[in-house]
């Protein structure tokens, strides 16, 4: 399968082409790049159809529009041939990441960003994507299942998720109920969502201020930080350029002095005493 590079797109013989002739850009030149889509952009005129041809109109004019990002080429190409195969979705665009979607969205009236959780740094990313597209709806894939990923995806703006036990002939059903409004989610995750609402709620009537922030390391503060974009201990350690072991001992003492059990409520707790009065 030939492909020309990230900004492609499935013709309808399944073959990979350049649609727009996009070329990749990075976080730098990304807003330019969506002005610029914006200042060019088309208005789409509909023609005057048969009855048949009318129907068949209406049939691609309903179909959710998605661009599909994902750093791992075969990924995004196969998961771009299995929406191409469903008349209800359509591969607008295949990203190597989420700038590419960003500048190229709008232009392309994607309805859906589908970004593979996968993408090292990807919670970062979608924060300083959205930043940049405020209205750009993204669906997270391949995520684990817990109260902890969950609750931090949803803080960085996904509109939804689709786990990583999901079938992929389950996909597009999926994609397309997300689309909708409709998020099925696990008895736990549902919990979790209910009990952080609730302790947010009572935090807000309460007034009730945040501990001070216990004395850390250096490199306590750094994993702490690091921990809050989403990072797994590996990726804090690559970051940070030292040893998993050491890493792991650094987020062990951390978790200790803030005297909180998961790395999730590492957040909450750093939100809480940065949003105190000093």
């Amino acid at each position: 399968m030939a492909m020309s590079g990230p900004a492609t797109a499935l013709g309808e013989t399944g073959r990979l082409r350049n649609r727009a002739g996009f070329a990749r850009v990075g976080p730098a030149r990304a807003g330019a790049s969506i002005r610029k889509l914006f200042a060019v952009r088309e208005e789409t005129v509909e023609p005057n159809l048969g009855p048949r041809e009318a129907v068949a109109f209406a049939a691609e004019a309903n179909r959710v529009r998605v661009i599909i990002v994902s750093a791992v080429r075969f990924v995004r190409e196969g998961l771009g041939e299995v929406f191409e195969r469903d008349p209800r979705v359509s591969t607008v665009e295949l990203c190597a990441d989420l700038f590419e979607a960003a500048a190229f969205g709008p232009a392309l009236d994607a309805d859906v960003v589908l970004l593979d959780a996968r993408v090292p740094g990807s919670v970062s990313a979608l924060r300083r994507a959205l930043d940049m597209v405020p209205g750009m709806r993204v669906v997270v894939i391949a995520v684990r299942e817990t109260e902890e990923d969950i609750i931090t995806w949803a803080e960085a703006g996904v509109i939804g998720y689709i786990p990583s036990t999901a079938a992929l002939t389950d996909l597009v059903r999926l994609v397309i109920e997300i689309h909708s409004g409709e998020q099925i989610c696990s008895g736990r995750v549902a919990t979790g969502l209910l009990r952080r609402i609730a302790m947010s709620a009572k935090r807000r009537g309460e007034h009730i201020s945040a501990p001070p922030l216990p004395a850390l390391t250096k490199r306590e503060r750094q994993a702490a930080e690091l921990i809050t974009t989403g990072l797994s201990d590996k990726e804090i350690a690559r970051q940070l350029n030292i040893s998993l072991a050491t890493t792991k001992s650094h987020v062990h003492n951390l978790l200790g002095k803030l005297n909180v059990q998961r790395r999730s409520q590492v957040a909450d707790y750093l939100r809480e005493y940065h949003q105190q009065p000093r």
